[in-house]
């Protein structure tokens, strides 16, 4: 069964996700300790982004912000 979002708001998430994972990836090797302020910040100034992708990009790099302090603790 496919997904009945439009091709459209599929390809707006993945801008979103791609620009959660560029904000992530920019604080590493320190990643464990990245703070969302930062994170927030950075997807924040993407001018290319709109609000609600936005929204999805703070959302996803909180997850990867927990994922990688997860396993850290391992």
């Amino acid at each position: 069964m496919s997904d009945p979002k439009p091709l459209e708001e599929k390809i707006d998430e993945l801008h979103a996700i791609i620009a959660a994972l560029t904000a992530f990836i920019a604080e590493i090797p320190d990643a464990k300790h990245v703070e969302m302020p930062k994170l927030k910040a950075a997807i924040g100034e993407n001018k290319s982004l709109t609000e609600a992708q936005k929204k999805v990009a703070i959302d996803a790099a909180r997850e990867l912000k927990h994922a990688v302090q997860a396993k850290g603790e391992h």
